[in-house]
């Protein structure tokens, strides 16, 4: 069974609109963390209230998984469309309340406190919604435009970072400095409220996937989805996760760092560094769509592996043209790490789904996902900060991204000799079916 394709554009653009609303939740806090430092860890002095901020932002990476577990299980059991509509509301309510937190001036401890629950439900909530998003989309896709369909899942969060960044840029230089740290920071986080409810009503009016219904209607749904997906593909949650480190760790090291690293680290303006961002993700989104479209051409992980080998071999050249400050120098460095990322993003929720059965593919892709964010992408800003403080070199950035890709390729090998395998078996079942 397959959707139309009339069927398939109502589904993408209901799908990327509720996921660029969660992901523009999940992103603000990182746009923002070096206001966040001086607002909730005033007292901490040079770099240590941005790596306290972002140690809280990496918490939410923490119980990501433990959102992907609980997603994912009634994702398989209950339908997709019914985890993405309680995911949203969760964010979207978890940001509007961080909006509206007091100062640690004004209650003290107890503001970075509620600043790190507040995140940590975020996290928990952002757990569900790849495996969800991206099982839906993959699900109503048809077999020649999976990689391309798919590719809606990553272009739509990238989406809601460029947008988050652009209205970053802009409270960033039309508010004072004194404003901004004072009321102005909250504003993108109230906006939260809106558009979570926007994105509830349109996740509540979209179809249930086709293959989650023919397994209602056979019976086959997974009763246990978390004990099957570790049972029978755990050689693919190691491959996967490391595979996607490229995605989701890279994005984190290098475009979406840009505010943190020009303001917190080279001291320029905040708003050059949202400017940078939002600059570099808006052609990202483009490379991301052209990633999943190539990958409906060619092997999906030859695609994600030339994203991942380019960016090893551009992360030094590309963080001196960052270091170097020219608007050339910046634009190519944004412009080279855009189009590698999206040659690893743009496959991938098309190649992780293929790895999996229907029945428990909300599980392991929540999983995956998560536990590569959780495990390389949450900490990563923070680990850099700490690596540029410790060693006083302000490429460390690069080298921890160099580290990224290894694992990637590592991954991405481990993927290709799988689906190797898994098509000699196809290829030679008729035969074996023919002897007997």
């Amino acid at each position: 069974m397959s959707a139309k394709p009339s069927g398939r554009g109502k589904i993408v653009a209901a799908a990327a609109a509720g996921n660029f609303v969660e992901w523009y939740d999940f992103a603000i806090y990182g746009y923002f963390s070096p206001i966040l430092a001086r607002v909730f860890f005033p007292e901490a002095e040079g770099l240590v209230g941005l790596l306290a901020t972002l140690g809280v932002f990496g918490a939410a990476f923490v119980i990501r998984p433990i959102g992907a577990f609980v997603f994912g299980h009634f994702g398989d059991r209950l339908g997709r469309r019914w985890v993405l509509s309680f995911v949203i509301l969760t964010m979207a309510g978890a940001t509007f309340v961080m909006g509206l937190l007091p100062s640690f001036e004004q209650i003290g401890v107890w503001a970075p406190i509620l600043l790190t629950l507040l995140r940590l439900i975020q996290g928990f909530s952002a757990g569900g919604e790849f495996g969800g998003a991206a099982s839906l989309l993959f699900e109503h896709a048809g077999t020649r435009s999976r990689g391309l369909m798919g590719s809606a899942q990553p272009a739509s969060i990238v989406a809601a970072l460029a947008v988050s960044a652009g209205l970053g840029a802009a409270l960033t230089s039309w508010m004072s400095e004194e404003f901004l740290n004072d009321f102005g920071w909250r504003i993108p986080f109230l906006i939260a409220l809106p558009l979570g409810v926007i994105g509830w009503y349109i996740r509540r009016h979209i179809d249930e996937t086709p293959a989650f219904v023919e397994l209602q209607e056979s019976g086959e749904v997974a009763k246990s989805p978390i004990a099957d997906v570790f049972r029978s593909n755990w050689r693919m949650i190691i491959a996967g996760t490391a595979a996607i480190v490229s995605w989701t760790a890279g994005g984190y090291v290098t475009l979406q760092f840009l505010p943190t690293f020009f303001n917190g680290v080279l001291e320029r303006p905040i708003s050059a560094g949202l400017t940078a961002s939002l600059c570099g993700l808006t052609v990202y989104a483009g490379f991301i769509v052209l990633g999943g479209w190539l990958s409906d051409r060619f092997d999906r992980w030859k695609v994600m592996l030339a994203g991942a080998i380019a960016l090893a071999v551009l992360a030094v050249p590309c963080y001196l043209l960052l270091i170097e400050g020219s608007v050339p120098a910046v634009g190519a460095a944004i412009l080279l790490f855009a189009a590698a990322l999206g040659l690893v993003a743009g496959p991938t929720p098309a190649m992780l789904a293929e790895l999996t059965p229907d029945n428990v593919r909300a599980t392991y892709l929540g999983i995956v996902y998560a536990v590569a964010n959780a495990a390389f992408g949450g900490f990563a800003p923070y680990i850099v900060i700490a690596l540029i403080d410790s060693t006083g070199l302000l490429i460390a950035p690069a080298l921890y991204l160099v580290v990224l890709e290894l694992i990637a390729v590592a991954g991405l090998i481990g993927i290709a000799v799988h689906m190797r395998k898994k098509g000699r078996r196809a290829a030679a079942a008729p035969v074996a079916a023919t002897v007997r």
